[in-house]
């Protein structure tokens, strides 16, 4: 599957990952549920129409498997400052399937099959 991020539409994030069906009894390594990436962008955007943040600052950005059931992936989002959580939420990922959340006013995650790869 693909994913990317946009902010003020821009992407600022773009990536791939694996998406399986697993039965209920398969349990997910210790590995699995950790971050899937990290990533890093400018400031200079205002997250939740209350945390402003400065061009020089830098935004930490994560993604991680946050749970899944039988057909969909929970993906978790989140951004940082060094000091402050600006935005935690979650997107449901369908595999096979494109799909978009707007996770905050000016901010967008898609995710999408890559053509070529089996779902």
């Amino acid at each position: 599957m693909g994913i990317e991020i946009a902010v003020e539409g821009r992407t600022i994030y773009r990536s791939t990952f694996h998406a399986c069906h697993l039965r209920r009894s398969d349990r997910i390594n210790e590995v699995q549920q950790k971050s899937m990436d990290q990533f890093y962008f400018s400031g200079g955007h205002t997250i939740q129409d209350k945390y402003h943040t400065s061009k020089g600052e830098q935004i930490e950005g994560d993604v991680w498997e946050a749970g899944a059931d039988r057909d969909d992936i929970v993906l978790g989002v989140s951004f940082m400052t060094r000091n402050q959580e600006l935005l935690n939420t979650i997107h449901i990922v369908k595999p096979g399937k494109a799909t978009q959340s707007t996770l905050d006013r000016h901010v967008v995650i898609k995710t999408y099959p890559i053509a070529g790869s089996k779902s």
